[in-house]
């Protein structure tokens, strides 16, 4: 009885592992750790983007330098999409903040091509918050309040019940007390 016991709390263990996100954990060996500035103002028009109660706010001007040095074009979904962000951006009413999720293209119903440059378009936008931010350009609000600086925390860890030979859990977080700003997990195979 008792082998059988043990046996269901692990059969139930591991099932229960198995649905679990490894991006959910925080408790991975932590790389390295990085204090941000943070401008505590910034241009108009601008994009943001808004996690809870905080927000990565970056000028439009900002944003286009960054597409514009960073964004590959060796694909043809890669150029369009690039030219897109660039054109939306170029294309913002003055005096304005805008959510950048206004600025994405809906992904139902596409397919080939248009599919690809819209994943890589929602993957542009995320790219230029990120490398704004991390590089101490970009404004950061935390209940409508601009803040001077933040922590940066990059975590990575195996995954315990991998999938399809991934591995690793990656985790960037950028946080202000116990406020998340900014988030990225994702998994490799080193």
């Amino acid at each position: 009885m008792c082998k059988f016991l043990i046996l269901m709390v692990f059969l139930a263990s591991r099932l229960a592992y198995a649905d679990s996100d490894p991006c959910e954990s925080n408790q991975y060996p932590v790389k390295w750790k990085s204090d941000l500035s943070h401008p505590v103002s910034y241009e108009l028009p601008a994009i943001f983007y808004k996690t809870n109660n905080s927000k990565v706010i970056v000028s439009v001007s900002k944003a286009i330098n960054f597409v514009e040095g960073n964004m590959a074009t060796n694909k043809p979904y890669l150029k369009n999409a690039k030219e897109y962000i660039i054109n939306s951006l170029a294309g913002l009413p003055k005096n304005k903040l805008v959510d950048h999720s206004n600025l994405l293209i809906v992904t139902e119903g596409l397919k080939g091509q248009e599919l690809n440059k819209a994943i890589h378009v929602m993957a542009g936008y995320q790219g230029l918050f990120e490398g704004l931010l991390l590089n101490n350009e970009a404004s950061v609000s935390i209940n409508e309040k601009l803040i001077a600086s933040s922590n940066t925390a990059y975590m990575i860890g195996r995954d315990p019940a991998p999938l399809h030979g991934l591995d690793y859990v990656h985790k960037l977080i950028v946080s202000n007390s116990n406020d998340i700003v900014f988030s990225k997990c994702w998994l490799d195979s080193k």
